[in-house]
């Protein structure tokens, strides 16, 4: 059985009475955490992992600050609590990755470019890339498949889950700007539900296509991820 994480959300680093305190906003709401929470949520954020690969990176990383690591399984307890994190498990690694993302909302994330020049200039000047690969960043960052395009295109429309675009890609849906046009869409029997749609998805010959494309876009922070 296989076992995927990754972060749900964003960030804020707010002052509370001169101390900088790390906070996770979900849904428009701010949750206070602690250090070693996010921790584990900052390392999750724009990446999939298991078990494993969690543990390692939380182990370094608050041996690097110099902090006492409590039980990573309490903290994983703690943040699934309040839905801070995902959660999939599988017996493959596609199945695993469908039960993490089947609900979890398709956000987009813009970054300004500037920021993402930045950004790919400091790795060059700490010679984490070279200045040929630098340069090809700078071209290719926001270059897109179809898929992804097509994703980017429905969820600047409307939020809507994985299962959700799974159904639109299937329906072959591209006009979600109403909730009329959702509904009618992705939800025009009775008893269609946002759980009935996932399990209905799950074997659907587009989900692997989507989850990639999902994915791809993740990992390279063009979305963020909600759950209600």
């Amino acid at each position: 059985m296989l076992t995927f994480y990754s972060a749900v959300g964003s960030y804020q680093i707010r002052n509370d009475d001169g101390v900088k305190m790390p906070y996770i906003q979900k849904l428009g709401k701010l949750y206070p955490v602690s250090i070693p929470e996010f921790v584990i949520w900052s390392s999750l954020l724009w990446e999939v992992m298991n078990y494993d690969e969690l543990a390692k990176v939380y182990n370094e990383q608050m041996k690097s600050a110099g902090m006492k690591a409590p039980k990573l399984d309490d903290m994983l307890n703690l943040l699934q609590r309040r839905r801070l994190i995902l959660c999939g498990n599988g017996y493959t690694g596609i199945d695993a990755l469908y039960n993490m993302l089947a609900d979890a909302f398709v956000i987009p994330y813009h970054i300004p470019k500037c920021r993402k020049i930045w950004s790919i200039l400091k790795f060059w000047t700490k010679h984490l890339v070279s200045l040929p690969d630098a340069f090809d960043r700078m071209r290719t960052d926001s270059i897109m498949d179809g898929s992804e395009s097509r994703v980017i295109s429905l969820v600047e429309q409307t939020p809507l889950s994985t299962a959700e675009l799974i159904r639109c890609f299937e329906r072959g849906i591209s006009d979600v700007s109403t909730p009329e046009k959702v509904i009618a869409g992705i939800y025009p029997e009775d008893e269609a539900t946002q759980a009935r749609i996932a399990a209905e998805q799950y074997g659907s010959a587009q989900k692997q296509q989507v989850l990639q494309a999902v994915a791809n876009l993740y990992l390279s922070r063009q979305i963020i991820l909600e759950v209600a």
